[in-house]
């Protein structure tokens, strides 16, 4: 079970950092190259050029979150992301009424994302199992 649970810890640690780096990366581009042309209708209450500088705030923090929970340092904040993170996708993608998918494929692949959140989210709780006590 220790293996287990460090492997998932570091799994969500792996997941988080990629995440925040892939979504900071996307908004970052689009905002430096000026692009009007895109579509994020699967984020939530925020709309237009302010999903950029929403994305690239969460993106960041997601990075910033696994590597402080790698030093040992803010761990909630993790776990917050991670949660984060799942629950938007789910909602974006799943529940709300203005993301459509075009294909079955697409649903696969973000089905397949969401489930990974998931685990990160589930990684990002095993920072907190207990440390085997040492024998004397």
């Amino acid at each position: 079970m220790k293996l287990f649970a460090m492997l998932l810890r570091f799994y969500s640690y792996l997941f988080s950092l990629v995440f925040g780096l892939f979504v900071a990366g996307i908004s970052a581009v689009l905002l430096i190259s000026g692009a009007r042309n895109y579509r994020f209708d699967m984020v939530p209450w925020i709309k237009g050029e302010n999903v950029l500088y929403f994305l690239l705030a969460v993106g960041l923090i997601g990075a910033l979150s696994a590597i402080l929970a790698f030093l040992g340092k803010w761990k909630p904040l993790l776990v917050a992301f991670t949660f984060a993170a799942f629950a938007l996708l789910v909602y974006g993608f799943f529940v709300s009424p203005v993301y459509r998918f075009y294909s079955a494929d697409q649903a696969k692949a973000v089905a397949w994302l969401s489930f990974a959140a998931l685990g990160a989210f589930f990684g990002s709780l095993m920072q907190y199992y207990p440390a085997a006590r040492r024998r004397t």
